[in-house]
């Protein structure tokens, strides 16, 4: 395979590391790297290329452009589909601890929201990768599948004050919930790989009962 003049001017510019210096290389790779992820015209939200999607469908890519004009735009799709779906889940994980304690209720519903997260994790990446503005999605579209995820825990903050738990402020302690769920299943992979208990659904038990033994004191 042949140098392109791109690579070759790349290649010329960077000077032979001084003695000494054998670090130095490795660093600029890493920052290199840095700072192609943080560039969203360089990082697209789906390294996938329309012809793979097609084959994967079982349909040929000219058809996919009767719906949608790029990978981007199937991957926003995917991610509004994906918080209908969480949101559903959710509810139906509440309604059938209806005639359980707030923090019961609530603790059904962050099981339900592990559950799709590793039940449905091609969605899930995408609710939480896709960056509306880098598609150019309007924000009327891109607010509420979020907002409606938001209430769902605002919505069980408000029960557990309602149950005699302290809060003065449920959109706060809602956030703190959510904001403990979705960090803690992110650092699901990293605490496995380093031997560290990775029960997430025992997590999320400990976190309801440890904010209502806080309040109540």
């Amino acid at each position: 395979m042949g140098t392109t003049a791109d690579q070759s001017a790349s290649v010329a510019r960077r000077e032979r590391n001084p003695r000494g210096q054998g670090d130095r290389l490795r660093n600029d790779v890493i920052a290199a790297l840095a700072r192609i992820v943080s560039d969203d015209e360089r990082m697209r939200p789906v390294s996938v290329s329309l012809r793979e999607l097609a084959r994967e469908a079982g349909v040929t890519a000219p058809a996919i452009y009767a719906h949608f004009a790029s990978v981007s735009e199937v991957a926003w799709a995917a991610a509004q589909a994906g918080f209908a779906q969480l949101v559903a889940a959710m509810d139906t994980a509440d309604e059938q601890a209806a005639d359980r304690s707030a923090a019961d209720r609530l603790i059904a519903q962050a099981h339900a929201y592990c559950r799709f997260a590793v039940e449905q994790r091609g969605h899930f990446r995408l609710m939480f990768a896709v960056e509306p503005a880098v598609i150019g999605a309007r924000l009327e579209d891109a607010a509420p599948p979020v907002r409606e995820v938001l209430q769902r825990w605002q919505r069980a903050a408000a029960r557990l004050r309602e149950d005699g738990v302290t809060m003065t402020d449920t959109a706060t302690a809602a956030m703190y919930l959510w904001s403990a769920v979705h960090g803690r299943l992110a650092l699901t992979p990293l605490l496995t790989f380093a031997g560290e208990p990775s029960d997430v659904h025992q997590f999320v038990e400990q976190v309801v009962h440890e904010i209502i033994r806080v309040r109540h004191r």
